[in-house]
């Protein structure tokens, strides 16, 4: 028996969370943590919602509340979301918890007394306009090695490369839209360069790591590991434990954040009655720990946390491995909450079946490239291999047997060579499963559990019950006994990935218990003869492809509350602007040729609605990333725009993080004006919706005559 730390990465308490993060954190390391307990292995499985980071502060910003209740709501919906995914974690915490902050201090105080941690000047980024400091995510501009245009202060969402704000070409504050200037303050820096040496020792006996991460890892090392700034000028986080002086300023949330994993563990076994089982996981050198996130934070588990283990305390277990999934993109760009690009797990989880969605993460999980989600493959998959291979093997075995003898197992009997092979392929296959889960290999786990119900379907078709049945009663019974015993298996393999399934099957097989309580080599075990069967609906459900995808025309847009920070005259075109748009979480540059109808003064400051999913587009050779919705008739154009209470980044109309829509389709969906200038969309079958942003309506700011359109 082994003992497992499986260490889930902590999602931002700053929005809902997408499917690409489910599948690079959450869902493999649930089927990874159930295959281990089953097994009978010691798992421990921690992680939590991370309260501190500065998308949470910037979201309170944008509603005008305080980060604390933003902070709650999301681990609220985090928490739900991942109960009802049945993700089992040993204990879902979060960072504001105060043993979390108690235990974090003294991991920094100890840091410090062992001098990694020291305080230097330095130079940060200053908002005249605001007269604060700017945390590194409210600055924003063009990453100087991928060339990204929305790249953060902090760390390059696209190629994945940390950044210093005054690294960022043209940087901006996101929240005024002016540029920052550099300005001296002192923070408490950690001495990473006091590791290089003891790090590279390490990486280099990490050759099971996946490639991308070791290579990630290496590129880092060899150009030198630097010192790092952990303190910054804010007012939501860890208060800093040194000398007075440091009352406005906080721990910087991924130095704090990744000890949760340790302090997690302490919490559990606190919260058992068994305050130093912990250590267990922590100071016995065969333990394994095993790390679940996303390829942007590969560093700062490959090299910050293992050299903040080293200095705090080097008895101390290092990660085993860390299985960072690469990006689930979508419209060939990045799922993220930040820029309100994704498939969301409240609307999934809604719509359908969680083992759909975890079947989807699993079978399309990039582990080794990207991928990319879309809304038919979703349905493909669940509907093609899902539906049609596994859920409809176990269907017709269960209901066959079921109809044709009395509610029962059929009694085997003689077992000729294809009853045999039948067998032996459950044993094969087990052996293939259990082996790329023991190994992290996700993808190929699901195909070769898949692969078995597919040998079931080939296995069945061959004995053709249907016809044995009026020939030899007993074969037939012999032939479904092995059917029965196939899928009994597949229900066992299947539980690590999909559990509720598994216990629905298993349920319908005769059995009373819990499937995750089975032990992993269950799997090989025969029915007992005569066992009660209780057949009741299928698996899986068919997705339809409508069901897919948003349920009208109108939800294939994604309308929104953005406010024109600045305007400029178009440098190849007299009739265009070129304006810098905020949308609350992100900002983006967009093309209007409205010059003739509008001033660069009248259109500063004032909130628009714009659609923010329009496929990207170059305009005279400015790129355009969005449109603002204006109605036009005959003589005059005049602005949509919202109510004047209603906030930045505010739903006005469609679904938020809907698929990019290219400007072609867009002009087939209608928008018009009606009377009094209220704007609002015409379905194909005559049905009208408001555009709206709560109870007020949105109009436009000119007398547009009625039923012209909206452009």
């Amino acid at each position: 028996m082994e003992k497992i730390l499986v260490a889930v990465a902590w999602p931002y308490a700053s929005g809902p969370r997408h499917i690409g993060h489910a599948c690079s954190t959450f869902i493999p390391a649930d089927a990874f943590a159930r295959y281990h307990r089953m097994k009978g292995d010691d798992v421990l499985m921690v992680g939590g919602t991370d309260m501190h980071g500065t998308p949470t502060t910037v979201r309170g910003d944008e509603e005008g509340v305080s980060p604390e209740v933003i902070a709650n709501r999301y681990h609220a919906l985090h928490a739900k979301n991942i109960e009802e995914l049945g993700v089992r974690y040993d204990l879902y915490w979060n960072t504001a918890d105060p043993n979390h902050q108690k235990d974090v201090q003294e991991i920094f105080s100890t840091l410090h007394r062992h001098r990694y941690i020291d305080e230097r000047n330095m130079t940060s980024p200053y908002c005249a306009t605001g007269n604060h400091f700017l945390p590194d995510r409210y600055v924003e501009g063009e990453c100087p090695h991928c060339h990204f245009l929305r790249a953060r202060g902090d760390q390059c969402e696209n190629c994945g490369h940390l950044l210093d704000p005054f690294e960022l070409i043209n940087p901006k504050c996101r929240v005024h839209g002016t540029t920052p200037v550099p300005r001296e303050t002192r923070h408490a820096f950690f001495r990473l360069s006091a590791f290089q040496d003891r790090l590279k020792t390490w990486v280099a006996t990490r050759t099971h790591w996946r490639l991308p991460v070791l290579t990630f890892t290496k590129s880092w090392l060899d150009e030198g590991l630097q010192d790092r700034p952990i303190t910054r000028d804010l007012d939501w986080g860890i208060e800093v434990p040194l000398h007075p002086g440091w009352d406005g300023k906080r721990i910087y949330v991924w130095f704090e954040a990744v000890m949760g994993y340790l302090t997690a563990s302490r919490e559990y076994w606190r919260r058992q009655g068994k305050p130093e089982r912990w250590k267990d996981w922590w100071y016995d050198p065969t333990a394994k720990h095993f790390y679940f996130i996303g390829k942007d934070n590969i560093v700062f588990h490959t090299l910050f946390w293992p050299a903040i283990l080293m200095g705090y305390d080097d008895k101390l277990g290092l990660p085993y491995d860390i299985p960072a999934s690469q990006y689930m993109n979508i419209s060939g760009e990045k799922m993220s909450a930040g820029r309100g690009k994704g498939a969301w797990l409240p609307d999934l989880l809604e719509r359908f079946d969680p083992d759909a969605i975890r079947y989807y993460c699993i079978a399309a999980m990039p582990e080794l490239k990207d991928s990319e989600f879309t809304w038919e493959d979703f349905a493909r998959r669940n509907n093609n291999e899902l539906l049609a291979v596994y859920g409809n093997f176990a269907h017709r075995a269960l209901t066959f047997a079921a109809k044709n003898f009395d509610n029962r197992v059929p009694e085997a009997g003689f077992l000729d060579a294809s009853d045999k092979a039948m067998i032996r392929n459950i044993e094969e296959q087990w052996k293939k499963v259990g082996h790329n889960l023991e190994f992290l290999h996700f993808q190929q786990a699901m195909r070769e559990a898949v692969q078995l119900a597919r040998l079931g379907n080939q296995y069945f078709d061959g004995k053709a019950p249907w016809d044995l049945i009026k020939a030899d009663r007993q074969k037939c019974g012999t032939a479904l006994h092995v059917a029965l015993r196939v899928s009994r298996a597949l229900a066992v393999i299947m539980a690590p990935m999909l559990p509720f399934s598994s216990q629905r099957l298993w349920h319908a097989l005769g059995y009373d218990d819990a499937i995750d309580r089975q032990p992993w080599d269950a799997a090989l075990d025969d029915l007992t003869d005569g066992q009660t069967l209780r057949v009741g609906k299928p698996l899986f459900a068919k997705i339809e492809l409508e069901a897919a995808t948003p349920e009208n025309e109108g939800d294939r847009l994604d309308v929104r509350v953005a406010q024109i920070v600045d305007v400029r005259d178009h440098p190849q075109a007299d009739k265009l602007y070129v304006m810098d748009i905020d949308l609350g979480d992100e900002r983006r540059q967009i093309v209007a040729g409205i010059k003739a109808n509008y001033t660069k003064d009248e259109l500063k400051g004032r909130k628009i609605a714009l659609l923010t999913n329009l496929q990207p587009a170059k305009l005279r050779g400015v790129e355009s990333n969005g449109m603002l919705l204006a109605g036009e008739d005959a003589r005059e154009v005049g602005l949509v725009l919202p109510p004047s209470e209603a906030r930045i980044g505010e739903q006005i109309f469609g679904v938020r993080g809907a698929p990019r829509i290219a400007f072609d389709d867009f002009r087939k969906l209608r928008l018009l004006i009606d009377d009094g200038g209220k704007v609002y969309f015409l379905g194909t079958g005559g049905e009208r919706r408001p555009l709206k942003v709560g109870d007020a309506f949105v109009h436009v700011d000119k007398e547009i005559a009625d039923g012209s359109p909206v452009h």
